[in-house]
């Protein structure tokens, strides 16, 4: 054991220690939801969404079934837990956008290898196209997906707008999401893309579409 490792040890005895049972209880409830959602991801994109059984989400979670419904009552719940999580991760992401002022587009440029990383990474874009595709089925997982989108487009358009046209700066966004959104996809039908020169090309994008929106 390392001499960090050690201390990150210790350091989480002396947290579990300071804790009270409820906090406990708490902490592991949460544990138990992350594995279930990893479990759950590692199903549907194996079997696809109706496809993947309980039982054989209960298993990649190394639980039992009834210890599953415990947490979530039905796949349904899982994939709306799923849309939440993510849509919590993007408005953290945002956050430093709104903050930006005058620096937005220089932020977006610098983060485009990132985003170009993650958009691109094809265990997330083989689950959005599941849950994308229970969207066409299922009225609540659509209704999810749209409230969660709306609120993030709208924190981003407001931190764009300053004097410029809301309906076209809200389709300058929608061009750029459906360039990221299609990377996910040409990176499952041709994954040897120049991620890379990608984002250089992308920066030419992001310059025309956000650096002057008034």
């Amino acid at each position: 054991m390392t001499e960090r490792e050690a201390v990150l040890k210790t350091d989480r005895s002396r947290r579990d220690a300071q804790q009270t049972p409820a906090e406990t209880a708490s902490s592991n409830d949460d544990s138990r939801r992350s594995r279930i959602l990893n479990a759950a991801e590692q199903c549907f994109i194996a079997s696809g969404f109706h496809g993947a059984r309980m039982s054989q989400i209960a298993k990649a979670a190394k639980m039992s079934p009834g210890h599953i419904y415990h947490y979530f009552e039905s796949k349904e719940q899982i994939i709306a837990e799923m849309v939440r999580a993510h849509a919590e991760e993007k408005k953290c992401m945002v956050v430093q956008f709104e903050n930006a002022g005058d620096r937005f587009v220089d932020l977006m440029v610098e983060n485009l290898e990132s985003n170009v990383d993650s958009s691109t990474d094809p265990f997330w874009s083989a689950l959005m196209l599941e849950i994308t595709a229970e969207a066409t089925r299922n009225p609540k997982i659509a209704a999810m997906l749209r409230e969660a989108d709306s609120e993030i487009k709208s924190r981003v358009i407001a931190a764009l707008l300053d004097g410029g046209d809301r309906h076209e700066i809200d389709m300058r966004i929608e061009v750029f999401v459906a360039l990221m959104q299609g990377l996910g996809i040409r990176n499952i039908v041709n994954p040897k893309l120049d991620k890379k020169l990608i984002a250089e090309l992308t920066r030419n994008i992001v310059e025309i579409l956000f650096r002057n929106t008034k």
